[in-house]
């Protein structure tokens, strides 16, 4: 008979039994009508693995990896007629996987990311790769630097790979993304510098673009056509829809809906909705799967008080807990501070997720909950952005697709950011990890035109510059120098 483990394994869908190939984001045209993953076809590389052909094998499944329980994993496959949890085996025909908490969404998450795809290099040139942060590196909130323009046309016509990892995004997709970009680094583009690279081309396109929510599409594809609650500003409705999501419901159209759920009317001043009784009839039919965070709330009072109770209650109108009812909530960005045209930080979503936590904590507390179910719903909190290793798991594959798409591979990754505690953290984290698992290494290079300031702790950075021009002329001093030699 086969362990549950096998069948577990046997459940699991494309993303995460195999490592995504190279193609994994350059179609998401094709990734929406759910044409199957590359993974699935025969990925026998024909050419030698990143550093050690006689260790491809290291490239399976890390053997620290915990094995995968099914626990919390409620579910159901498609190609799974039994599924085994701990005490029961249930048949499971024609569903889709849903993780029904945070703890299994994790699990899943982190086995995806634990065997990344190894570059295969063969006979392709060298060339260092680009991770570049964006707010407090290239631009101050909505004010770009100057010098960014320069920068970028000159790793274009070195041919050298470049991306942008944020932990913002605003709500726009990744093309309106890299469109606004485009735009504001065009009022500093040169006519010498436009001379040296083709007339079409742009600065960044819609490939070279990771934003906090962006490994949603990869990750998340279980929940495109289940119930789930967005919460972010109104314009990140756009993204939920471009990303194949079809039945959700924003925030501010749930507390529409349910106008008793917040006391307080948006914009009075604080004062209570006392001016009149509601005698309308709410219907609790929602069910939702998950709560998605895209961005920061605009309402941090209506979003604390509406995501306590749906993490709570299907139903929160007519129960006020269900001990049955378990959801992930799912945030794009743990920032607690950020850079904008502010002289100081300004408090980010991470700000939101740590008071959220605090009174939902307090919330269950008065309910009565023990301890252990307490600490049990906190894990259903799942985090992406950075510093999270699936972020950087993403952010690498979208270099390498395209190095490839220049003819390089690449020799170092270089992540360049203004806040250690993601960009640098991350960075560490993931020349740690490449190490481990005999990956090209990372350098993490902190700039002071961000956050970071003087005197404080570089949490493992290699060097820090003034700018991301002195970065960028340093690398490639040493990679031409490498060249020579």
């Amino acid at each position: 008979a086969s362990s549950p483990s096998a069948l577990l394994s046997a459940a699991l869908p494309a993303r995460y039994s195999d490592p995504p190939n190279s193609a994994f984001r350059q179609s998401k045209a094709a990734d929406l009508q759910g044409v199957k993953d590359a993974t699935s076809a025969d990925t026998t590389p024909s050419i030698s693995f990143e550093d050690d052909p006689s260790q491809s094998d290291r490239y399976a499944a890390p053997p620290s990896s915990p094995p995968l329980s099914t626990t919390s994993i409620s579910t159901y496959h498609t190609s799974c007629e039994v599924l085994v949890s701990p005490g029961r085996a249930e048949i499971k025909n024609g569903l889709d996987i849903i993780e029904e908490t945070g703890s299994g969404l994790r699990e899943l998450i982190a086995h995806h990311c634990s065997s990344p795809e190894p570059q295969r290099s063969g006979t392709k040139r060298p060339a260092p790769g680009f991770i570049f942060d964006l707010d407090g590196v290239f631009k101050n909130a909505g004010r770009y630097y100057s010098f960014g323009a320069r920068v970028l046309r000159k790793l274009q016509r070195e041919r050298i790979p470049y991306i942008f990892m944020t932990n913002g995004g605003g709500g726009r997709t990744e093309q309106q993304y890299a469109d606004l970009i485009n735009k504001k680094l065009a009022a500093f583009d040169s006519e010498d510098d436009k001379k040296t690279v083709s007339e079409s081309e742009s600065f960044v396109t819609e490939k070279q673009m990771v934003l906090s929510y962006s490994p949603f599409l990869t990750h998340l594809k279980h929940l495109r056509h289940a119930p789930v609650l967005i919460v972010g500003c109104k314009r990140a409705v756009n993204v939920v829809e471009s990303y194949g999501f079809t039945k959700t419901t924003h925030i501010e159209e749930y507390a529409r809906r349910h106008p008793t759920l917040n006391p307080f009317k948006k914009g009075s001043g604080g004062c209570e909705k006392d001016d009149r009784v509601y005698r309308g009839k709410e219907h609790w039919s929602e069910g939702f799967k998950a709560v998605l965070v895209f961005t920061d709330p605009s309402d941090l009072f209506e979003a604390i008080q509406i995501t306590t109770d749906v993490l709570l209650s299907s139903r929160p109108g007519k129960v006020e807990y269900d001990p049955q009812h378990r959801i992930p909530i799912v945030f794009s960005n743990g920032d607690l501070l950020w850079k904008t045209q502010h002289p100081f930080p300004r408090f980010g979503q991470g700000a939101f997720k740590l008071s959220l936590q605090a009174c939902y904590k307090a919330r269950m507390e008065a309910l009565g909950l023990s301890k252990a179910e307490i600490d049990t719903r906190l894990g259903d909190f799942v985090q992406f952005g950075k510093p999270v290793h699936a972020q950087y798991i993403y952010a690498r594959q979208a270099l390498l697709d395209r190095a490839s798409d220049l003819g390089c591979h690449i020799s170092r990754f270089y992540m360049v950011g203004d806040n250690t505690r993601s960009d640098i953290a991350g960075a560490v984290s993931m020349n740690t990890f490449s190490s481990k698992h005999r990956l090209r290494p990372w350098s993490a290079f902190l700039v002071k035109t961000g956050v970071w300031r003087e005197g404080e702790d570089r949490m493992g950075a290699d060097a820090v510059f003034e700018d991301v021009t002195k970065v960028v002329a340093s690398v490639l001093q040493d990679y031409k120098q490498n060249l020579r030699n």
